[in-house]
């Protein structure tokens, strides 16, 4: 799977799951000018729509995301050993099967078991730490809201940074490969693109055939959207008509070709849109590769 290091707004159309940076809890691109980045998806993405979008180069892999988090950790657990203190992260497990929605719910047996919801995520083991370790890894954010305000936290008579340990491994090794124009390039270009896709043509008649094909199993709706959006289907537990409603959805998706039309225009526009921000993204995914040969080399020191 991959990610898109860029707004929330960006990845929300994007993916169906969450898709961010590396924080505190968890662990680029070809244009005219840049070197060309080839994706190494998981299983799944290969036959995802998403991640086959011209803009999805400029994203980190699952891989990469790992990579840079375990750079953070080690980060982390150098700052701990100034004060004294170990500090060993629990291993991260192995993250669900990506589910990709950019055009709706097109996975048969995702639909099956879980209708229009997304799977469960696998819990990340935690670290077992001290109250010491505690203070000094999570800085402020381990104290009550009150006393965190307008402390300074120290340790042994040093002070600990206000985001603790692994809040400045994170934000530390983050600064530098930030990259706020290329950012915004990129969550314009998939907002607009994702929006006027949906008044291409060729694509609203795909919307009909599809909306004609589920009104033949008894469904009445006008677009993916407007199904996966049902307050019914967002609320509660999962039913045995969101399962039929969800399957019935998938089918007429496959039937139709929709997501194949649908991804087709996107891709044009996208491609079009990209000519015009290239200044932009070329800085983005030379910045993307700089952060990963960095967090490369340092877990080559570790």
């Amino acid at each position: 799977m991959r990610r898109l290091a860029i707004p929330v707004l960006f990845l929300t159309l994007l993916v169906g799951c969450a898709a961010h940076e590396p924080s505190a809890g968890v662990a680029s691109g070809a244009s005219p000018s840049a070197p060309e980045r080839i994706p190494s998806p998981s299983p799944s993405a290969s036959e995802s729509y998403t991640f086959r979008l011209p803009l999805a180069v400029y994203s980190y892999s699952d891989a990469d995301y790992e990579v840079i988090r375990s750079a953070e950790q080690v980060l982390a657990r150098d700052c701990m050993k100034d004060f004294g203190l170990s500090y060993t992260p629990a291993k991260n497990t192995a993250p669900a099967e990506a589910q990709d929605r950019r055009y709706g719910l097109t996975d048969r047996a995702s639909a099956e078991r879980y209708g229009y919801r997304m799977p469960p995520q696998p819990r990340t083991p935690k670290a077992k730490l001290t109250e010491d370790q505690i203070k000094v890894l999570y800085g402020n954010r381990s104290a009550p809201a009150a006393e965190a305000k307008n402390s300074e936290l120290r340790y042994r008579g040093k002070k600990v940074p206000a985001e603790g340990c692994l809040g400045a491994a994170v934000l530390g090794f983050r600064k530098p490969y930030e990259d706020e124009a290329g950012a915004e390039a990129a969550s314009r270009i998939s907002t607009a693109s994702y929006e006027n896709s949906q008044k291409v043509p060729e694509v609203r008649a795909a919307f009909g055939k599809w909306s004609s094909c589920m009104k033949q199993k008894g469904y009445d709706y006008a677009s993916p959207m407007e199904a996966m959006a049902a307050p019914a289907f967002v609320r509660g537990r999962v039913s045995a008509v969101e399962k039929d409603t969800a399957e019935a959805d998938v089918s007429c998706k496959e039937r139709t070709g929709l997501a194949d039309v649908w991804f087709a225009a996107e891709s044009s526009i996208q491609k079009d849109m990209i000519k015009t921000e290239a200044e932009a993204l070329r800085r983005l995914g030379e910045l993307h590769e700089r952060k990963l040969r960095a967090a490369r080399k340092i877990l080559a020191g570790a």
